[in-house]
C-alpha cells in the first residue's frame, strides 16, 4: 500500500488498517506501526494535492462583521514565535487596526477567498498589514488584503507597508487593493536603510486611489507575474508602479501585465532618486483606451529596459519609453503608439545609452519616434541602431529621429544612428541641436518614407559623417533651414 505522509490520506490509511488490526498479517502490522507513527509526528497543517494547506487557526469569525484585530494579531504571532506557518482559513475577516508583522511569520490563506480587510474609517496612516523595521523573514501567500479605499476617507490607506531595515519578504499570489494616496503595497526604505531581498510573485494589485505599488530604498527586487489594473481613481496622474525618493538597486520587474483603465501618467515611473542596476523585461503595458497610462519613465542608471510591449496608448512619450540617465540599454521594446526620449541625468549628461532593436509607432502631433535632448544636461556616447521607427500617423513636426531638441535643445556629440528603417511624413533625421553639437554618424540606414532623409535645423553642428544608407525617398536632397556648409554624403 502507497503512504502519503502528510494530510488526510494518512488518517484514511490508519482508518482501513484499523477495521482489520485484528486479523493482521506480519507484513500488513509492520506497515500499519509505519502509518501511525507518521501520523504522530504531523504538523498542524495538511496539504492537499492543490497546495493549499489546510486551516489551523482558531477563534477567527469570517462574516464579515466581527472585528478579528485582537484574535489574528495572537494568532500570527504565535505562529511566527514557534517558526510555523499560520493557515488562514476562507472568510470575510474585518480588523478594526493593522496587524503588526513580526519577524519569522508566515502567513496562508485559500486564495482571494481568504480576505482580511479595515473595517471604515477617516484616521490618516489606516494599513491591513505592516512589517516594523529590522523585522525579516516574512512570508505571505495566499490571501487578499483590503484597505478598504470605498469606506475609508482618511490618507495614506494601505493594504501592505514595509518599514525601513527589514530583510527577506515575499508575497506570493496575494490580492492587494483599496488604497489611497500611497501604494496598495507601499515599501519605504532608505539610501541608509534598505529593505532587501523583496519578492512579489503572481500577486494581484487593484482599485488604488493613486499607485498600486510604491517602492523606496529597496534593493534585491524581484517582481514577476502579477497583473496590475485600476490606478489612479482619485488621482489619474499617478503611475501604476512608482519608484521614488531613494535610490532603488537590483530591481527586476518582468513578466507582468498591466491593464490601464484610469491612468493618464506612466504605467512605471521613477521619480526624485534612481533605479539603479536593474532590469525591466518582458511586461505587458496595455492601454486600450489611449489614456497615456502605459509607458515607463523615470531615472535610471546602468539598467536595461527590454522585450516590453505596449499597447495602445496616447501617441508620446507617456505611451512610450522616457528615459533620464546614463549607461542604459533600451532593446527590443515594442511601441505602437508612443516614443522614447532620452535626456540627461539629475546632475550629468545622458552617456552610453544604447536604443536598438526596438519598434517604434508614434500617433498624436509633433511627436518625434525617437528623440535626444531635455532636463539640463547634454547628451553624448548615444547609438540608435538597428529600429524600425514610424512617424506617419502623426502629423506637424514628427520626424523619425531628433537630435538635440526633445523638449528642451541640448548639446549631442558622438551619436550614431546605423540600420535604422525609416517611415515619417517628416524629416527622417532632424537635427537642431546647442552649440558644440558634434560627431554625428549616420551610416547604412533605409530610408523608406519621407518629407527629406535630413533636416539641418542649426548651424551647431561639426562632422556629420553619411556613408552607406539607401534612399528611398523622392526628395533625396538635404533641407538647410540655415546657411551651413553642406554635408558630403560617401
Amino acid at each position: 500500500m502507497k503512504r502519503f505522509y502528510q494530510g488526510v490520506f494518512v488518517f484514511t490509511a490508519l482508518s482501513i488498517f484499523a477495521c482489520k488490526k485484528d486479523n493482521f498479517t506480519p507484513a500488513e502490522e509492520q506497515e500499519f506501526k509505519i502509518t501511525e507513527k507518521v501520523a504522530t509526528v504531523s504538523t498542524s497543517t495538511t496539504t492537499s494535492r492543490t497546495g493549499i494547506l489546510a486551516p489551523n487557526a482558531v477563534g477567527l469569525n469570517g462574516n464579515g462583521s466581527t472585528d478579528n484585530r485582537a484574535t489574528l494579531q495572537n494568532l500570527v504571532n504565535s505562529y511566527a514565535s514557534k517558526g510555523q506557518t499560520l493557515v488562514l482559513p476562507a472568510g470575510k475577516f474585518l480588523i478594526s487596526n493593522e496587524i503588526i508583522i513580526p519577524s519569522n511569520a508566515s502567513i496562508q490563506g485559500q486564495g482571494e477567498s481568504t480576505e482580511i480587510f479595515l473595517n471604515n474609517g477617516s484616521t490618516a496612516g489606516r494599513r491591513v498589514f505592516r512589517i516594523p523595521t529590522q523585522k525579516s523573514n516574512v512570508k505571505i501567500k495566499n490571501i487578499k488584503l483590503n484597505a478598504n479605499f470605498a469606506g475609508n476617507t482618511g490618507a495614506q490607506l494601505v493594504a501592505m507597508y514595509v518599514t525601513d531595515n527589514v530583510k527577506t519578504v515575499s508575497f506570493e499570489n496575494v490580492s492587494f487593493s483599496g488604497s489611497r494616496d500611497a501604494g496598495t503595497l507601499t515599501v519605504k526604505g532608505l539610501n541608509a536603510y534598505q529593505v532587501t531581498g523583496l519578492s512579489v510573485i503572481n500577486c494581484k494589485f487593484t482599485d488604488a486611489g493613486r499607485s498600486l505599488v510604491e517602492l523606496r530604498g529597496t534593493k534585491d527586487v524581484v517582481v514577476t507575474g502579477n497583473q496590475f489594473t485600476r490606478w489612479g481613481l482619485q488621482n489619474a496622474s499617478s503611475p501604476g508602479f512608482q519608484l521614488q525618493s531613494q535610490d532603488n538597486i537590483n530591481v527586476n520587474i518582468s513578466g507582468n501585465t498591466f491593464n490601464n483603465t484610469n491612468g493618464i501618467q506612466f504605467a512605471i515611473e521613477c521619480a526624485a532618486a534612481y533605479v539603479r542596476y536593474s532590469t525591466i523585461s518582458n511586461n505587458t503595458f496595455n492601454d486600450p483606451n489611449g489614456r497615456g497610462g502605459n509607458g515607463i519613465s523615470g531615472y535610471f542608471m546602468n539598467s536595461t529596459i527590454t522585450k516590453n510591449v505596449m499597447n495602445g496608448g496616447s501617441g508620446n512619450h507617456r505611451s512610450g519609453l522616457e528615459i533620464f540617465g546614463s549607461h542604459n540599454n533600451l532593446t527590443y521594446n515594442t511601441i505602437t503608439a508612443g516614443s522614447i526620449a532620452i535626456s540627461g541625468g539629475f546632475k550629468e549628461d545622458a552617456t552610453m545609452v544604447t536604443i536598438a532593436y526596438n519598434n517604434v509607432k508614434t500617433k498624436n502631433d509633433n511627436v518625434g519616434g525617437i528623440q535626444l535632448g531635455g532636463g539640463s544636461y547634454n547628451l553624448n556616447n548615444i547609438k540608435i541602431q538597428n529600429n524600425t521607427v514610424d512617424t506617419r500617423a502623426s502629423k506637424g513636426n514628427s520626424s523619425a529621429i531628433v537630435l538635440g531638441t526633445y523638449n528642451a535643445t541640448r548639446t549631442v556629440s558622438d551619436i550614431t544612428v546605423s540600420n535604422n528603417i525609416v517611415y515619417t511624413n517628416c524629416h527622417c533625421i532632424r537635427a537642431q541641436a546647442l552649440a558644440g553639437s558634434k560627431n554625428i554618424y549616420i551610416n547604412n540606414n533605409q530610408w523608406k518614407v519621407g518629407y527629406t532623409w535630413l533636416g539641418m535645423i542649426t548651424n551647431t553642428f561639426s562632422n556629420v559623417v553619411v556613408s552607406g544608407n539607401i534612399n528611398e525617398l523622392s526628395n533625396k536632397t538635404i533641407s538647410y533651414s540655415t546657411s551651413m556648409t553642406p554635408i558630403v554624403v560617401r
